[in-house]
């Protein structure tokens, strides 16, 4: 069944390209059975997936629309929800169009300039990507966490659409699985079983201890990192700033031997998220949790170095959004699945921030588990 890509009913441009048509999803919504191309029948699964973030969402919605029944068991409690910003590279970009997810029409914007420059302010490079970003099937978006994991709650819980409504449940801590039976057990007692489990749980993955070689545990990468939002017309109303937003779709980078600040808009170019990375002895930053507030102080103190207008911009950081937290890293597991148990994201591989690909490629895995 061949069916062409599905357009959001309003968008905000009408130069969205086109794409050939597309196999997706057949959809078994009515419940019948179909025949395979080897003749054997084939049915929905239910299908439990630990954890409810990028990559446990976007799964949920690609299993969802191959007709499957997914239920997601998610620690949150669902309220003040926090996060900054994320790159959608046209490989993940690309793979949420294909599921009806354009985020374009959530604040997303693209990226359209690359600039650096050193500690002591000095511009060393500026790189149009207008003619380069023409080679990508999809365009390269910067968008909001918060607004993107919004909308796969929204697209995974709606009646419309292929495939029955996800049964997403909140406050659900996983105490136990059990792989031969597709079990997940909650701390309250309760056993939610299925016919396949998803380990989408993170970098602290319980579900990862489930597998082959999983005892091996994230490690410090010797780097820690500031994440932040700074409001886009806080920058523009600084002479000091102001060349730093001028123009929409701009990554900026500040790069120091040993620290380097990053930073690009997001929520149609109305906020600068940051990240600031630096040697981890320089911040008190835990391991194990990457919503720690941070201290402007300690902010300013490492980036002392740094010329006034870089600083200026890091001064206009907002309190409620400063957070620090350690990059972690691991070695690679010989295996991502134990009988009925499969591991996805940060779970399975985890990344250091670079373009946006640790949630990138959770996305990517999402698509291929539901193959």
């Amino acid at each position: 069944m061949v069916l062409r890509e599905r357009h959001p009913t309003q968008r905000q441009h009408n130069t969205l390209p086109k794409f050939p048509d597309m196999p997706v999803a057949l959809d078994y919504s009515n419940g019948s059975r179909v025949e395979t191309p080897s003749g054997a029948s084939c049915g929905p699964l239910k299908i439990v997936i630990i954890g409810g973030g990028i990559g446990g969402l976007t799964a949920a919605l690609a299993l969802r629309q191959n007709g499957h029944d997914v239920v997601v068991l998610e620690q949150w409690d669902g309220s003040n929800e926090t996060g900054a910003a994320i790159h959608l590279a046209p490989n993940s970009n690309g793979v949420l169009r294909r599921l009806g997810l354009y985020a374009e029409t959530i604040g997303a914007n693209p990226m359209l300039r690359h600039t650096e420059y050193v500690t002591d302010g000095s511009q060393i490079r500026s790189l149009d990507l207008t003619e380069s970003n023409k080679q990508w099937q999809h365009q390269w978006l910067l968008a909001h966490r918060i607004h993107l994991h919004a909308e796969l709650q929204r697209l995974v819980k709606s009646r419309d659409g292929p495939g029955r409504p996800v049964d997403l449940r909140y406050s659900c801590t996983v105490k136990d699985l059990n792989c031969d039976t597709a079990t997940a057990i909650l701390d309250n007692g309760e056993s939610v079983e299925g016919d396949v489990i998803i380990g989408a749980d993170g970098v602290f993955s319980a579900a990862r201890t489930k597998v082959k070689g999983g005892h091996l545990r994230p490690f410090s990468s010797g780097k820690s990192a500031f994440r932040f939002l700074v409001k886009k017309q806080d920058a523009l109303d600084d002479p000091l700033t102001r060349k730093f937003a001028e123009r929409d779709g701009e990554l900026v980078m500040f790069l120091g031997p040993d620290s380097k600040i990053v930073a690009y808009p997001c929520k149609n170019n109305e906020l600068l998220n940051f990240v600031c990375i630096h040697p981890s002895e320089k911040t008190s930053a835990p391991a194990d949790d990457w919503n720690t507030g941070g201290s402007k102080k300690a902010l300013l103190d490492v980036y002392a170095d740094f010329d006034e207008s870089a600083r200026a911009l890091l001064s206009k950081s907002d309190p409620a959004s400063l957070k620090v937290w350690q990059l972690l890293d691991m070695e690679t597991l010989p295996t991502w699945v134990n009988n009925k148990l499969a591991l996805l994201g940060d779970a399975a591989h985890p990344f250091l921030p670079h373009q946006g690909q640790g949630g990138g490629q959770a996305i990517e895995d999402a698509a291929a588990l539901a193959v």
